[in-house]
């Protein structure tokens, strides 16, 4: 299955969610190991989740932002 990428945030909330779903969420330490044209997760506190797509010369592109880990991971896989 195809793992969605996700940068570390140090918030709790975000780990909790990250950890509990490892099966699908492939933590990142840094941008700079997201390939371009590939979406990544982030995490705007308090409780969203942001999705991001690697665009040309390494500029991010904004894709939406969602109320819970699992259904930002749903419309990364679509934005690949």
């Amino acid at each position: 299955m195809f793992k969605v990428k996700a940068i570390t945030h140090h918030a709790p909330d975000f780990l909790k969610a990250a950890y509990k779903h490892g099966n699908i969420i492939d933590l990142m330490n840094h941008e700079r190991f997201i390939d371009i044209g590939e979406a990544y997760i982030t995490y705007a506190p308090p409780k969203s989740f942001r999705v991001y797509k690697m665009g040309q010369n390494r500029v991010p592109r904004y894709c939406g932002q969602y109320d819970s880990i699992m259904r930002a991971a749903f419309y990364a896989r679509l934005n690949r």
